[in-house]
């Protein structure tokens, strides 16, 4: 591969079908999506279709495991795969906190284990997508801004171990986004889809390429991005 390698999941749609279509020009791209179909039409010039809320593609002989291993270069990780459903925390059961944090943070701290290897060998940076919500808690959003908190101390605390080894961890922080996530969850929360108002994917994916793109000498940690109030 002569140009830099990405990895990107949850690339069928969204944050991360958008982080495709940015770093494309200037990476090979993998593609990591549950959706077969859009996946395909993602852009990705590799692509893979997992349920990354499943421990066995990430043990060895798992889709996952296999891709990782296989691959000559990584030169950056970029999590954007997350689900989010809301609802009360009353009426919040344990399969849905466990669902959440099976693929919100488990997920994106096996693969980061996995890519550890190439990243250190290519200096990259691992880009974990965040939420505002990690800042500003949310009203029948406990599971999610939950896990939302637990990745931020996840790479937090990455960062300081990998530092030495020159590896880059960054977390971008977007509020709301125009995306069918944020379709779900107004709908869930009897709130009105207004996507004028909100942050384009296209908008988080430029975030993306400023972190991954950052001059050598500087580590950008932490990116916060606010809709900006209608006037």
């Amino acid at each position: 591969m002569s140009k830099p390698v990405a990895l990107v999941t949850g690339a069928s749609s969204g944050i991360g079908r958008a982080i495709v279509a940015e770093l494309t020009a200037t990476h090979e791209i993998i593609g990591l999506g549950r959706n077969t179909e859009r996946l395909e039409n993602c852009g990705a010039s590799t692509t893979l279709s997992a349920d990354l809320s499943d421990a066995a593609v990430f043990a060895e002989g798992g889709s996952v495991y296999e891709l990782v291993s296989q691959l000559p270069r990584l030169d950056a990780l970029v999590h954007s795969a997350a689900v989010g459903t809301p609802g009360w925390f009353a009426d919040t059961d344990t399969a849905e906190w466990q669902r959440q944090l099976a693929t919100n943070v488990i997920a994106p701290a096996a693969l980061t284990r996995l890519a550890l290897p190439l990243l250190r060998a290519s200096k990259g940076s691992v880009v974990f997508i965040g939420s505002g919500v990690s800042i500003r808690p949310a009203r029948q959003m406990s599971v999610y801004v939950a896990t939302k908190h637990a990745l931020k101390g996840m790479a937090d605390s990455l960062r300081l171990e990998v530092e030495p080894d020159a590896i880059r961890v960054a977390t971008i922080l977007p509020g709301q986004v125009a995306t069918p996530m944020q379709v779900e969850l107004q709908d869930g929360i009897g709130g009105e889809y207004t996507p004028d108002r909100y942050i384009q994917p296209a908008t988080v994916a430029s975030a993306v390429r400023f972190a991954v793109d950052a001059p050598p000498e500087v580590q950008i940690t932490d990116l916060a991005i606010r809709p900006r109030a209608v006037r």
